[in-house]
């Protein structure tokens, strides 16, 4: 019995949603009364019977490998079904829109809500795995976001259920071209980093509103995700940065090893203190233009000059017609008038003028040559600081932070820009928090003390830093005994009674721009400065926590 054109198995077909390689139905299952979607095999005319038997089962194998799948951020699948020949698969029906839809209809999504999609889908990637699934084709397409937020992953057209015997022909690719691994490209064996390579890719066309791997061909998409490295995404944060970099790596081994592993640095990358990615500030790279004159500033054009008559009068459009007049005689000459100068005086007033205009002339040109330096000047001293904070960056990155810490400080202390000197102020005091943590766990608990009250100096803000001191004093309070940042240390106490008084404040932040000032000829090479600058460091503040920074850098310096 041929089944109605409205129905497939016990389903009522109410429209088509979707239709590519196959296709998908709104229906409703009349004995619950429950709308679902279904996804029914579209096979093209002329196919092999070989063909039609890898795409059966394919499409078999999609609702085995999530139909073994239960987890709040994957599609359910109700029922899988042949009718008359038709092969189809009932899952639950999805409200709302998929990823590519929003990213079309909005562009680049805020850092907060593209971090907590990727999360879910994260989440549902790290079940698939540990039930066996491989899902293979991430891509956005594949987000489906429902009106409560909630992310949905679908289509596990090409999933692989790990340890079962690969179907797909030998030599042929299967995946999205912008979204594909590189060793999806080359066919090689892959495992569950492929899939994490996919979200890296799709997490930086949610933050940018484009794709990291682009051409005007799959040949040229395809060459740029095997050889190429992605430009990292302005005006994200460090550890989002750093995560995207890591997931879109060239080689497995160099990404995450799972999807539980990125879900938790991306949700560290959001926590507070987390490092600031600046942008290097505009640099002019030449002056503007001159303007073009405008016809306003033009000289006017000369009006024609009519023509003498031989008379010496002049033809003009009314006198033409007029009879010929007889000539007027000339009016008399006036006068000769006394020169005011004597021959003389006027040659010396030709030349005071001259010595007057020169020297206008030589005020004029330098003026210009003094503006003309400056503004050089300016430019160098943006690009010295635009480079020092991504030297900066980049240390933090590497985990050298005591290093960037020192860029931080200087670009803060010489950067015009208030919006520069407030990120560099925030990557000062992620560095010190930073040194702070390590000074803890190396058993400092003072020295990291001091290292949080100063980050909250240059960032007075952050939550981080605050929670540290907080979390410090309680631990250790009436235990081990912490003194203020001022302090000189116990061991420079006699006999372990009374307190040396605490310094001046002032001795100490001079004493910690020597020290910064240190690292910098460090950095330069510039060895003996170094040391002295550190000398001097430990004579402005004598027994502070900054002189034995100053010392133990000295020690080192020396030990090489």
């Amino acid at each position: 019995m041929t089944p109605a054109v409205n129905t497939l198995g016990k389903y009522q077909i109410v429209r088509e949603i979707a239709r590519s390689n196959d296709i998908v139905w709104e229906a409703v299952d009349p004995e619950l009364g429950r709308r679902v979607a279904i996804k029914e095999l579209n096979l093209p005319e002329g196919v092999t019977e070989a063909q039609r038997q890898e795409r059966v089962q394919r499409f078999l194998r999609e609702a085995k490998a999530a139909g073994r799948l239960s987890h709040p951020n994957i599609v359910t699948i109700h029922e899988v079904g042949v009718d008359n020949g038709r092969h189809y698969i009932v899952m639950e029906y999805l409200e709302g829109e998929n990823l590519r839809e929003r990213l079309q209809r909005q562009g680049a999504i805020p850092l907060q809500e593209a971090v907590d999609i990727t999360l879910q889908v994260l989440a549902a990637l790290d079940h698939a795995l540990r039930m066996g699934v491989m899902h293979r084709d991430i891509k956005p397409e594949n987000f489906h976001l429902l009106p409560d937020g909630l992310v949905k992953l679908t289509d596990f057209g090409i999933a692989r259920i790990v340890f079962e015997p690969n179907i797909t022909i030998d030599g042929q690719i299967f995946g999205t071209p912008s979204y594909m691994s590189p060793e999806q490209i080359e066919g090689k064996e892959i495992d569950p980093r492929t899939d994490l390579f996919s979200v890296g890719v799709v997490l930086y066309e949610m933050l940018t509103g484009r794709k990291p791997f682009t051409g005007d061909s799959i040949v040229t998409i395809t060459y740029n995700i095997m050889h190429k490295e992605p430009t990292p995404p302005p005006g994200v944060p460090y550890g989002i940065e750093r995560v995207l970099m890591r997931a879109m790596a060239k080689r497995p081994i160099d990404r995450y090893g799972s999807a539980r592993e990125m879900a938790e640095e991306l949700k560290r990358a959001l926590e507070p203190g987390a490092l600031v990615s600046l942008a290097p500030p505009p640099v002019i790279a030449a002056p503007p233009p001159l303007a073009s004159p405008s016809p306003a500033s033009l000289p006017p054009q000369l009006q024609p000059v009519p023509d003498p008559l031989p008379s010496g009068g002049y033809t003009s459009a009314s006198s033409a017609s007029l009879p010929p007049q007889p000539p007027k005689p000339p009016p008399p000459l006036p006068p000769p008038r006394e020169p005011w100068l004597s021959p003389r005086e006027s040659e010396a007033m030709k030349q005071m003028l001259l010595v007057v205009l020169l020297g206008v002339f030589i005020v004029l040109l330098a003026f210009g040559i003094n503006t003309a330096y400056e503004r050089y000047a300016e430019l160098r001293r943006m690009e010295a600081l635009s480079t020092q904070m991504s030297d900066g960056v980049k240390l933090a990155q590497a985990g050298n932070y005591r290093e960037a810490l020192a860029r931080f400080t200087n670009v803060y202390q010489h950067a015009k820009s208030p919006e520069v000197r407030a990120a560099a102020a925030r990557n000062a005091a992620v560095c010190l928090i930073h040194l702070g943590d390590e000074a803890l766990q190396g058993g400092r608990p003072d020295l990291a003390l001091y290292h949080y009250q100063a980050a909250l100096e240059y960032d007075p803000q952050s939550a981080a830093a605050r929670q540290r001191i907080d979390q410090v004093s309680r631990l250790y309070s009436g235990s081990v005994e912490i003194p203020p940042p001022t302090a000189p240390p116990p061991a420079s106490r006699s006999g372990g009674s009374a307190e040396a008084p605490p310094r001046p404040r002032g001795d100490e932040q001079m004493a910690m721009e020597l020290y910064m000032r240190g690292l910098e000829a460090q950095q330069r090479g510039d060895y003996i400065g170094a040391v002295d600058l550190w000398q001097r460091a430990i004579q402005a503040a004598p027994g502070s926590d900054v002189a034995r920074l100053a010392q133990e850098s000295i020690n080192q310096m020396t030990a090489r």
